[in-house]
């Protein structure tokens, strides 16, 4: 999985049509064990493919192919973007695997991936108004205006503002407005749609196939199910990793690996998930090749945190440079 590096095929399907069809999110996909039910021997020979194309490139594979009169087609294949998060979970199983060496582990992430890691979660409480769930496309949590175009995202972060692009579907044409975004909130698309792939590849949070919201681009709105509307400049928040949206601002705590850096979090305890894991055995790893030269004054846990995450981005830093 792109999104949260859990083992396993992943993927969507949709009968009767292009690849475009898929990227663009203009239809319903279905999930790829969908497939199996649809034609079986067409299904066990792309996952006899895929493992094929995985073992040969090393890593995660993003594939695209066609089934046409009961014959697979593999139409192509590249390495496939992911998540900070996906991207140390996959590096750690992949060792696991004896697939890769741990010195290559570390050379598969960066310093910039370890800090997305640090980004806040969702808390419970708070007295945002929970509007309508759609898909954890890109996880991570976004709070920020409403905006219906890439012109205005990119015109309100000029002035400093933090926004969610808001679009029944993203293009290419949108992807200024997606980098000017700390968020990206469509009513249509799955987990492989072009909203899903750029926010992965970027670090946005992103939620799609918020099919129950109707958005009004021209008239800058969107409407929630129990009929409450959502204006141009109306705070909104999301939720890449559930799905949720809500209208205003939810609370927000710090993120597992954010405990972890702070001493907080034990990464051998049962508390500590595979993402935790991962990031502890790597940037020991880091540790012990690179020895990084960061030295603090940790007056409180914050500090010694912000010291680790900076020991661990120069540990991550100066492998990448001298592989």
């Amino acid at each position: 999985d792109p999104g949260s590096g859990a083992r396993g095929v992943y993927g969507e399907y949709l009968q009767d049509a292009q690849g475009e069809d898929v990227v663009a999110g203009t239809r319903a996909t279905v999930p790829l064990a969908e497939l199996e039910r649809i034609d079986r021997a067409a299904h066990d020979e792309l996952l006899a493919a895929l493992a094929r194309l995985e073992s040969h490139y090393r890593d995660l594979c993003d594939v695209e192919f066609t089934v046409e009169r009961g014959t697979l087609w593999m139409l192509q294949t590249r390495v496939g973007t992911r998540t900070a998060a996906a991207a140390f979970v996959i590096a750690g199983q992949l060792v696991d695997e004896g697939v890769i060496d741990m010195d290559e582990a570390v050379r598969r992430v960066s310093g910039d991936q370890l800090a997305q890691l640090t980004s806040p979660r969702v808390a419970s409480g708070g007295a945002a108004t929970e509007l309508t769930r759609g898909t954890a496309a890109s996880p991570g949590t976004a709070l920020g205006r409403a905006v219906f175009s890439s012109a205005a995202a990119v015109e309100e972060a000029r002035r400093g503002e933090s926004v969610v692009l808001v679009r029944r579907e993203t293009s290419p044409d949108d992807l200024s407005g997606m980098i000017a975004a700390v968020g990206v909130l469509t009513s249509h698309g799955g987990r492989i749609s072009h909203a899903a792939v750029v926010a992965r590849g970027m670090g946005r949070a992103c939620v799609c196939g918020a099919g129950e919201l109707q958005v009004d681009t021209e008239a800058e709105r969107f409407t929630a199910p129990d009929g409450t509307v959502v204006s141009e400049g109306d705070v909104v928040s999301i939720d890449g990793s559930t799905g949720r949206v809500w209208l205003g601002e939810v609370p927000v705590e710090a993120s597992a690996v954010v405990r972890y850096l702070e001493g907080a979090l034990d990464p051998e305890s049962a508390d500590a998930d595979d993402l935790v894991r991962s990031v502890h055995r790597i940037l020991a790893h880091a540790d012990r090749v690179r020895r990084p030269d960061v030295r603090t004054d940790a007056g409180t846990p914050g500090d010694a945190g912000r010291a680790r995450l900076e020991a661990g981005r120069e540990a991550l830093r100066g492998d990448r440079a001298g592989s």
